[in-house]
Formats: C-alpha cells, structure tokens, sequence
C-alpha cells in the first residue's frame, strides 16, 4: 500500500487571524437564511418610527427622587394570612372565635377597598390617556381645517383678483371712465387681500397663560398706610423688579397667615431682614441695580432646566405611555406658568 507524503505548510503571515475566546455555547446560523422570526423581528425595526429629538427635553436636566417614606422603603409586602378553617375555631372559645373573625372580615374588607381603589386608579389612568390622545387629535384637526381655510381663502382671493383684472381691461378698452374706477378700486381691494393672506400664517396652538398672569396680578395689600408708603418708598425696587417683588409678597402673605400685623415692627424687620439675605447684592449698591432691573422680566418665561420627579410620577408617566422627559417638560411648564 503506498503512502502519501503530506508535508506540514505554516499559514500565510498575511492571512487574518481570529482569536475565539471561550464563552457560552451559542447557536450561530451561518445558512444566510432568514427564519420566520427574523423577518418579524426586521418588520417591527422598521415599523417603529424613529422619534425625533426634542431639543427642549434634552436641554433638561431631571432628577428622580424616591417619594416613598422612609420607613416603607425596601420593603417586601408580607404574604396574606390564611383563612381560619371552621376546624381550627372550633379549638377556640366563643370569645376568641369571634375575635378571629372580627380580625379576619377586617383584613378582607381592607383587601376588598383597596382593589377597588386600584381598579379606580386605574380607570381614571385610562380615561387621562384617553383624553390625551383626544386632545391632540382635536388640535391637530384644528390645524389641519385652519391651513385648508387659509388655501381656500387664497384660491377665491386668486380667482377675485383675476375677475378684477379682466374687469379693468373691458373697461379700459371700452373708454368708459366710471367702469374704469369702480374696476381700479375692485383690483386694488383684491390685490390688498392677496397680500394679506399671503402674509397670514396660521397660529400655533398654545397653553393660555393670560388667566394665570391676570390671578397672580392683584395689590399684595389690600391697604396701604403711612408706613407701607414710606417703606416702598425707601427700597425702590419693589415694582420695577418682579423677582425681589414676587419674594416680598411671598414674606407678606406669610406673616399675615402667621398672625403677625403689617403694622408693627417685627413685620417689616422680618421682610428687610429676609430680603437683604437673599438679594444682598442688591442692597451693597441700590442705583446700579435699580438700571438693570428691566431685565428681570424676561427670565419669567424661561422653563427650569432641571426638574425634580418622584418615582409616583415617573411610574404615572410610563403608563401614560410617556417618557420622563416628556413629563419632565410639562412640569417645567407648569413651574413657569404658576410662578408667572
């Protein structure tokens, strides 16, 4: 029998060298064939549409805060009691019996008020969801039939234009002065619409914050006396700076609740006192501030950038099949809308 000779030949420094590292066992399919659930799983991909970034959600910064108290955090719900059998009362004195059901229709009355509070919860989840969605459905009609009336507007402002132009002209050649002007003027009204509604764009649905404004707007004194006079007379910012202002007002309302009177001296002390601690620059050198305090008013339309949410809220978001972020923008909303 005659023997082949094979020599040993050493791989081409050039070839590629793969380094398999031991793992677990993995099944690879290298058929290059397509299974049922990968062409699922390649139309979900596809399906899914790709959510635009938001620029304001991403400029905020949210913090998620465990609201829950301290004393019922990390804990594990404790397993339900089992039911006392009739065998087991029957070990029991009467008293005692009694006393075990007493126990028992307590725990399953709690049980019973508590999945009824659930299912409420629930259902008033479903029906916040469902008016949001019928909310947005309704704005984006309002937007759609507002565009269609503005082309439509557009097209009878064409046609008008077009019937005055050739109105001019009959009369033009026909060198009747009278149907010339009352043309002129039909053509100048039509060409004054067009330019109008050329220039109108549709405005954009918004949250009104004019009633919240008018709420936060009343006198923080019902009346002022001698002594308010010359105390708003001396600190010149209260007015003109809505931030020192808004504080002021803030320290009023709480001294009133407390019982303090305006009138007397621990009311203003408590106000100068409070206000030098948190504006103390303003207090080292009055003028300079008093020129630059035009432009407070414009950091009242600025959202937080960063937002506190509690895992109750962040837990409602999910469920309103909302993101953090998206809730997180709603609630710097609200901040701004009610510090007005």
């Amino acid at each position: 029998m005659a023997f082949q000779k094979v020599e040993f030949e050493f791989p081409d420094e050039e070839s590629t060298v793969v380094d398999i590292e031991e793992t677990s066992a993995v099944e690879i399919d290298v058929s290059g064939k397509k299974t049922k659930d990968d062409f699922v799983e390649d139309a979900r991909v596809k399906d899914k549409p790709e959510r635009k970034a938001d620029p304001v959600e991403d400029e905020l910064e949210i913090e998620v805060v465990d609201d829950t108290p301290k004393k019922d955090r990390n804990r594990k719900a404790s397993e339900p009691p089992e039911d006392v059998t009739d065998e087991e009362l029957e070990d029991y004195s009467e008293k005692v019996r009694k006393r075990i059901q007493h126990f028992s229709k307590g725990y399953h009355d709690e049980r019973r008020a508590k999945e009824e509070a659930f299912r409420q919860s629930q259902e008033l989840e479903r029906v916040t969801q469902q008016l949001m969605e019928e909310n947005k459905k309704l704005k984006g009609n309002v937007n759609k039939n507002q565009t269609a009336l503005l082309e439509q507007a557009k097209k009878n402002s064409a046609s008008e234009t077009e019937t005055a132009k050739r109105e001019y002209k009959a009369a033009y050649e026909s060198g009747d002065s009278d149907a010339v002007l009352e043309a002129q003027e039909k053509l100048t009204a039509a060409k004054l619409k067009a330019d109008k509604l050329a220039n109108f764009k549709v405005p954009a649905l918004q949250v009104e914050e004019t009633p919240v404004e008018v709420a936060k707007e009343p006198a923080p004194t019902p009346k002022v006396d001698d002594r308010a006079a010359e105390w708003q007379k001396a600190n010149s910012w209260f007015g003109p700076d809505d931030e020192m202002t808004s504080l002021a007002l803030g320290l009023h309302n709480k001294l009133v609740k407390q019982g303090v009177d305006p009138q007397s001296d621990e009311y203003y002390e408590t106000i100068d006192a409070r206000m030098r601690q948190v504006f103390p620059d303003s207090f080292e050198d009055a003028e300079p501030k008093r020129k630059t305090s035009v432009v407070a008013p414009a950091t009242r339309s600025t959202a937080p950038k960063k937002v506190t949410l509690t895992r109750t809220q962040v837990q409602l978001a999910k469920r309103l099949g909302l993101t953090p972020q998206q809730y997180a923008k709603q609630v710097a909303l609200d901040m701004r809308n009610n510090n007005g």
